[in-house]
């Protein structure tokens, strides 16, 4: 049996789901912040090239997975991606 790393899991507070390209704008619109990377490793991830190499390598790796607030009529909010396979976070 084979373990999936892209699951879709959905509960009332919260959907994991693998990420997709068409996720990269809303993710990069809070990750433009210099604040969030302030204490990262990656402390330029902010800038757009940089960033726009990280949201590339998640999607390649098969395993990065983006989390959804679900409100009452399913929409979702801002995520962020993260990966199974290594240290992508």
């Amino acid at each position: 049996m084979e373990f999936n790393f892209q699951p879709t899991l959905k509960g009332e507070l919260l959907e994991l789901r693998p990420l997709r390209a068409e996720d990269y704008h809303d993710l990069y619109a809070v990750a433009a912040d210099p604040l969030i990377w302030e204490q990262h490793p990656s402390r330029d991830r902010y800038k757009e090239e940089v960033f726009k190499s990280f949201f590339r390598e998640a999607l390649e790796s098969a395993a990065a997975l983006i989390t959804n607030a679900v409100s009452t009529n399913n929409q979702r909010n801002s995520g962020a991606a993260f990966s199974l396979r290594g240290a992508m976070v």
